[in-house]
């Protein structure tokens, strides 16, 4: 199956916000495709890369604090999806520069934390 890709906001994922508080509406979303807890998004600036963030249980590790400053807008679009019940990873498909310029905002920690949610955050081509 293809990905969802539109301009009208019924093809983004509707996932029920009245259930989770999320921190962020996702901005800039053309569509999502949605496996099993993997959710991709397909952004207005479309791609070659994506930006991969993982949801990670409490664990012994130490995570990184990051503030709203430290997000940029791809960021912040995939952690309003990694909020929601049933999602553990988020792709958001942007071009390589903005990936790599939203890794660099964050610094290079091994595992952060925003909101009381631990996750990762990498890069895939």
């Amino acid at each position: 199956m293809g990905p969802t890709i539109g301009s009208e906001e019924d093809d983004v994922l509707d996932l029920d916000l009245d259930d989770v508080d999320v921190p962020f509406e996702p901005v800039d979303v053309l569509g999502t495709e949605h496996e099993g807890d993997t959710l991709t998004v397909y952004t207005v600036t479309g791609g070659g890369a994506s930006l991969v963030l993982s949801a990670e249980e409490s664990s012994r590790t130490r995570s990184t604090p990051v503030t709203e400053t430290d997000l940029t807008a791809p960021l912040r679009t995939g952690l309003s999806y990694l909020f929601r019940d049933g999602i553990r990873t988020v792709r958001v498909r942007i071009p390589p520069e903005s990936a790599t310029d939203a890794l660099s905002s964050l610094g290079t920690a091994p595992l952060y934390r925003y909101d009381g949610l631990s996750f990762t955050a990498s890069a895939e081509n």
